[in-house]
């Protein structure tokens, strides 16, 4: 009974931070205070070739945070729904104020499948930097490694994991380098500044 109650908990607490990452990302697709700055790819971005299925791995992201929240124990996942939440806020901000972008031009007259074209219509590449991809997926990694539920091996298979997600992000022209790196080190920082807190709380009941 408690670990059922634990796994409602665990939902509904994602489906509240789902809320907070969709919600806020969706509208600051259709409001810009300030011109948009549009990146230019470097050689390394240009090395990787266009790949329109990558997207069934870019999208791979949203699994990997559910499986994460889910599976690990109770202190690993309020740090990780705390660094989520941080994270995503910070990553916000940054795009209301300082809003980039990065140019799909290469990819006109090109023969796209449907389910790009969903992405594309949904998720313009217009909010950039920081990537949020690169954050979320880094906190999961994190977290499973954080977690003394799995095994050398599978924490392993996750960070190969989250390194597909991160080709996957060049590949459709979502992101470049930089906006890989910036939310990296976002991912990292705030997952430290919420565990130097976090150690001086007392809270971690319920989850």
């Amino acid at each position: 009974m408690e670990t059922r109650y634990t796994i409602l908990r665990r939902v509904y607490s994602g489906a509240l931070l789902v809320i907070w990452i969709i919600a806020p990302y969706a509208l600051l697709q259709q409001v810009t205070i300030r011109e948009v700055i549009w990146v230019q790819p470097t050689a390394f971005d240009q090395a990787i070739a266009v790949n329109f299925y990558s997207v069934w791995v870019y999208l791979s992201l949203y699994p990997l945070l559910g499986w994460t929240g889910l599976g690990v124990e109770r202190p690993v996942y309020l740090r990780y729904l705390l660094t989520i939440g941080w994270v995503t806020l910070v990553s916000h901000m940054v795009f209301l104020f300082f809003p980039s972008g990065v140019s799909r031009d290469v990819l006109e007259g090109m023969d796209t499948p449907v389910v790009y074209e969903w992405l594309a219509f949904l998720d313009r590449p217009r909010n950039a930097f920081p990537s949020l991809h690169a954050s979320l997926s880094i906190i999961a990694g994190i977290a499973i490694s954080a977690s003394k539920r799995y095994p050398v091996v599978v924490k392993v298979l996750t960070w190969l994991w989250v390194l597909a997600i991160f080709w996957s992000t060049i590949a459709l022209r979502q992101h470049y380098a930089w906006d890989l790196i910036s939310g990296t080190i976002l991912a990292v920082v705030v997952w430290g500044i919420v565990g130097c807190w976090k150690g001086r709380q007392n809270f971690c009941g319920g989850f």
